[in-house]
């Protein structure tokens, strides 16, 4: 990467539309480079402890100790009583369906040869003529012939294509369309495209009345398939639960390597509050999100009934120290690829040491998120120390199957700060990394004093020209074009434009399909 970027920093930030094709060309080529790099990396790890070992052909009735007596389920490494130092190795090339719960001052790796081990919280391929049937009064509506949690992405034959999540509001015990309360959501009326998926929430509710968010709750599922049954179309069909790839328990002193999590609904990697020492490295996350976090139930609110669809691929909520996600590949994302967040300010909140490096990024919706609220209370003390972001390459941020959000205040980004204050004690620095394209904004970085924001240095920037929707985003202030101009405006915010400023036209990724109708976009 250090070649390419070098390669381009005579660029003057003139409108060359054949430069900046050439350009993508190369950022393809390394992009490639990069994620055949991940998928391919060895494992080496070091750990004090015992190894345990899992395969897919394992017997949990055995010690785990050696490759020769593996145990066979995530159930029970989950269950077992390790002590901190010691490893979990997954055979590569097996297929682990559930959630990893993760232990403190434990490592989890691979061992063998061959592809990444997959950790899928999708219970079984949903492929099989006899796993569907058409719902009463309909010819395209089908019902999955077994209840499960909620759904927040369908996806099929390894994401040749994938759902849309239909999520109407809740108002008085009813869903109802978006924006239209007195009109009560439907599934034989209201499945407005074809792979329209719908998870029946209302039927098992919580103490408030609200559909269950339970982990356990087990609903019906509906998909609008106007070919035929889908069991029958797609050789393979996977789902995104309402849950975690991998658990991270408020636990601290973990390293996450060389694995994939694929189809989790809620958080690839999900830790809980207040973690220390937490590296997740050469590993893979796809198709992360889309389930539903929470109801507004504020009958003031202007967006009363409205439904939280959320889900990030390596979240840490709260504070946390030496916090590094490096070389891994990050694809498919409803929100944010990697982010450490807090907003709960009447409480102390330190975030310090984190690294997000060497990595690829693709279809996040943020590709690297991050805020921090000032503290509502003068006693408590909230800030950032020593974050870098750098070496990555992070492309087609807003493209992805998040694109299907409603939220129109919620605009994609590459760096998604937010409007909100975001305290820095020192050292934020985001340099040597390539800015690929976004259906919104290359960042989003709020107000608050100058020293409050991070340092761009040598980074590569393409973007659309004069785009209605895209643009270069938000620096300390309002919205900014992405124009002629935009050179001046970065030397006037102190941006170092080293790595260069290129413009590109409108391409194949504003030919991908729209996912929902304009009448759910209002």
């Amino acid at each position: 990467m250090k070649n390419l970027l070098s390669t381009y920093t005579t660029n003057e930030g003139t409108v060359n539309f054949e430069e900046t094709k050439k350009l993508i060309n190369d950022v393809d080529i390394v992009a490639e480079k990069l994620k055949n790099e991940i998928l391919n990396t060895n494992t080496e790890v070091t750990f004090t402890g015992t190894a345990y070992y899992v395969s897919e052909n394992g017997d949990d009735s055995n010690d785990g100790l050696t490759p020769k007596t593996p145990w066979k389920t995530l159930e029970k490494v989950n269950s077992f009583p390790f002590a901190s130092g010691d490893a979990v190795f997954f055979q590569r090339g097996n297929l682990f369906r559930g959630y990893l719960s993760c232990r403190g001052g434990i490592t989890y790796s691979a061992y063998g040869e061959g592809a990444k081990p997959i950790i899928t919280t999708s219970p079984e391929n949903g492929a099989g003529k006899e796993k569907w049937s058409l719902l009463e009064s309909t010819d395209n509506i089908w019902v999955y012939y077994k209840k499960m949690s909620d759904i927040g992405l369908i996806v099929f034959n390894d994401g040749e294509c994938h759902s849309v999540k239909k999520i109407p509001s809740y108002i008085n015990g009813k869903f109802v369309q978006r924006n239209q309360p007195e009109t009560v959501f439907d599934v034989r009326k209201h499945m407005h495209c074809d792979l329209a998926h719908f998870s029946e929430t209302d039927k098992e509710l919580d103490a408030n009345g609200y559909p269950s968010l339970s982990y356990d709750a087990k609903v019906s599922l509906y998909l609008r398939c106007d070919k035929g049954n889908p069991g029958e179309i797609f050789n393979s069909i996977e789902f995104s639960t309402r849950t975690h790839g991998i658990r991270g328990n408020g636990c601290s002193n973990i390293t996450v390597d060389n694995l994939a999590i694929l189809y989790a609904g809620c958080h690839g990697l999900g830790t809980g509050i207040n973690i220390n020492h937490l590296h997740v490295q050469n590993c893979v996350f796809g198709w992360i999100g889309g389930c539903v976090q929470s109801y507004n139930n504020n009958p003031e609110s202007e967006r009363y009934g409205w439904v939280t669809v959320y889900g990030n691929a390596v979240e840490i909520w709260g504070g946390c120290d030496d916090f590094v996600c490096d070389h891994n590949y990050i694809y498919q994302v409803y929100d944010a690829g990697v982010t450490h967040q807090f907003s709960s300010t009447g409480n102390d909140c330190k975030q310090k040491n984190i690294r997000y490096t060497n990595s690829l990024y693709e279809f996040c919706s943020y590709t690297i998120e991050y805020f921090l609220g000032y503290p509502s209370d003068k006693l408590c003390l909230c800030f950032m120390q020593n974050v870098e972001i750098s070496g990555n390459i992070m492309r087609y941020s807003g493209f992805g199957f998040g694109e299907q959000r409603p939220h129109f205040d919620h605009p994609a980004a590459h760096i998604k700060g937010w409007t909100g204050l975001a305290p820095l004690d020192e050292g934020f620095i985001i340099k040597d990394n390539i800015f690929d394209r976004a259906r919104n904004m290359l960042i989003h970085i709020g107000k608050g004093p100058d020293k409050w924001l991070p340092t761009f240095k040598n980074n590569i920037y393409i973007q659309y020209l004069n785009h209605e929707v895209s643009s270069f985003g938000k620096y300390h202030n309002e919205l900014v074009p992405y124009d002629e101009n935009i050179r001046e405006y970065m030397n006037n915010e102190n941006i170092d434009l080293e790595g260069g400023v290129y413009f590109a036209k409108p391409d194949w990724l504003y030919d991908l399909p729209d996912f929902l109708p304009i009448i759910e976009r209002q």
